[in-house]
């Protein structure tokens, strides 16, 4: 069967089934007028003027209620139709790729074509290593709300893709394959009973949880295998060499931290964004370890009675004085499978660790007994298993699941996406009025160019005094200064990873980055946050090199 015959059984099967769903769940009459619509499109399509003319009249005569129900009816049946050409384009690039296999060459498009095109332009493996080396790739999600449906909907979407693929990959029985498309029926029911967009206006934190829908459903799983395809091309284009390959693929977001022009984004917010993306991170290790239940039943042998290295085993004494109760279980349950009962901590420590982080941050942060006060707690507890499991099992069982795991640590942290944070260089100024007015400077400020203004933000960076201490300003003065002690709470919550860029719209001149500079150093973040200029303005293009020559020349910058 050809891909056009392919992909066309498979849009009339999903029609066929979505005009079945219109007549169970809206009624004959619905399907009728949806039929009658569609008939009078193709007619017009087809070069009938009349149709289209009967088409618009059809159209505007229908009540409110009919009307929905038939966009409702067109957007699923479009919203199939892209489910199928998305299941057929993997069809298709499977089917190609086991051509290029038997042809004995790399698929175009793919990691192994481009380092093979590398090998044969004559780079070097000393110079591959070098590109490995500064190689980052960092897709950022926008804090554009571009996607307007629902988590719901989206999950739902996920749903029906994940039975398409059984119907394509698997190869049912017939009774498979009946049960598929009864399941298939259902949640296309389900999608018809659900409204596709929000009955309110989506706030912040509806616009993180969407993002963070497909580090759930896609990247969180697809980083690392990413990963282990550029190390297998390597592998395979460069035989007798071996590579240092280091994590080159990490997220960024500006989902909660992009506040130019949206008054929603305040500091409440971005910790709430913050919160999720840790709480989202910890969930996903919780599922890795429940997908590797029973996986690592490495046992000791009958006569061995004690962990097969020392590291691990004071680990688990260390974990036991934290929770005996949880070592109590895990010995009965797990005799003689020390990595088993060694990752039963790791899950009540992970499970702390969350509940931790659903409750507000507070200024005087301890870290609870029992939780990970950061991500290289749970990886290092992850790399005592791995290479007692090296030492006791070989690699096959270290690099496996485990190793998985391991890598997605090692790239998502506890902050699964850095937070960039951006605010109009204005904001910052007015601040700063404000601020230079408490000491007597406000005139000076205020009245001041770029240079002036320049001069006074670096006889402060180069003060070792305190700027600010209460926030007892204006609220948007405060607002502005709690930013930035918000990023340090999130260093030491999170990682310097959960916040690592502040971006400052309408950048014009040194001032106004000098002046985020400090704000940063009075919240003791200085040296952990990387400030980026943006300039918008066709002046402030041109002027740009001029403003970074005086940035680069500046003893505090």
């Amino acid at each position: 069967m050809s891909e056009r015959d392919r992909l066309s059984d498979q849009i009339h099967l999903l029609g066929d089934i979505l005009g079945e769903t219109i007549v169970e769940q809206a009624g004959r009459p619905l399907f009728d007028l949806v039929e009658e619509v569609r008939g009078l499109a193709k007619s017009h399509r087809d070069g009938n003027a009349e149709a289209g003319v009967s088409l618009v009249q059809r159209i505007e005569a229908l009540p409110l209620a009919e009307a929905r129900g038939v966009v409702k009816a067109f957007a699923s049946y479009f919203a199939v139709v892209n489910l199928a050409e998305e299941e057929e384009r993997v069809l298709v690039l499977r089917e190609r790729e086991r051509q290029a296999h038997e042809r004995g060459q790399p698929m175009e498009e793919t990691i192994s074509a481009a380092l093979l095109a590398l090998r044969e332009q004559g780079t070097s493996p000393a110079d591959l290593q070098k590109i490995l080396h500064r190689l980052l790739i960092m897709p950022v999600f926008t804090a554009h709300p571009t996607e307007a449906k629902r988590r719901t909907v989206l999950t739902k979407f996920h749903h029906l893709a994940d039975l398409l693929h059984q119907l394509d990959f698997q190869s049912p029985s017939p009774d498979e394959r009946a049960a598929a498309l009864d399941r298939l029926r259902e949640e296309l029911a389900s999608l018809w009973e659900t409204e596709e967009t929000r009955a309110y206006k989506p706030g912040v934190l509806d616009e993180v949880r969407n993002g963070l829908y497909y580090f759930e459903t896609t990247l969180f799983d697809l980083a690392p295998e990413i990963e282990e395809r550029m190390r297998r091309g390597l592998r395979e284009t460069f035989p007798d060499q071996s590579f240092d390959v280091p994590h080159f693929l990490r997220f960024g977001s500006w989902i909660g931290g992009d506040r130019d022009g949206n008054p929603n984004v305040d500091p409440e917010a971005t910790e709430a964004a913050l919160r999720e993306h840790q709480t989202m991170a910890l969930r996903l290790y919780l599922r890795g370890l429940d997908r590797m239940h029973g996986h690592l039943s490495v046992a000791l042998r009958e006569g061995e009675s004690h962990a097969p290295d020392a590291e691990l085993e004071e680990s688990l004494r260390a974990d036991a004085l934290l929770y005996p109760e949880v070592g109590k279980r895990a010995e009965d349950r797990y005799r003689r499978q020390p990595y088993r009962q060694k990752l039963a901590f790791v899950y009540k420590k992970l499970q702390a660790t969350l509940d931790a982080a659903a409750r507000p941050w507070r200024a005087d942060h301890r870290p609870a007994p029992g939780t990970y006060a950061s991500a290289a707690q749970f990886l290092e507890d992850l790399r005592t298993i791995q290479t007692s499991l090296r030492r006791r099992a070989g690699n096959r069982l270290a690099d496996g699941a485990l190793g998985t795991l391991l890598t997605q640590a090692e790239i998502f942290g506890f902050h699964l996406a850095t937070l960039d944070l951006r605010q109009h260089a204005q904001r910052h100024a007015d601040a700063f009025a404000e601020i230079f007015g408490r000491y007597g400077h406000g005139e000076a400020w205020s009245g001041g160019n770029d240079a002036k203004r320049a001069e006074m933000i670096t006889a402060e960076l180069l003060s070792p005094r305190p700027l600010t201490a209460r926030l007892d300003f204006s609220k948007n003065t405060n607002e502005t200064l709690e930013l930035f002690r918000l990023v340090r709470r999130a260093h030491d919550r999170i990682g310097h990873e959960a916040v690592e860029t502040y971006i400052v719209s309408m950048t014009r001149g040194v001032a106004d980055i000098l002046s985020v500079q400090l704000l940063a150093k009075d919240a003791g973040v200085e040296d952990a946050l990387d400030i980026v200029p943006l300039f918008e303005t066709v002046a402030d293009l041109h002027q740009a090199p001029i403003t970074m020559e005086r940035l680069f020349q500046n003893p505090a910058y």
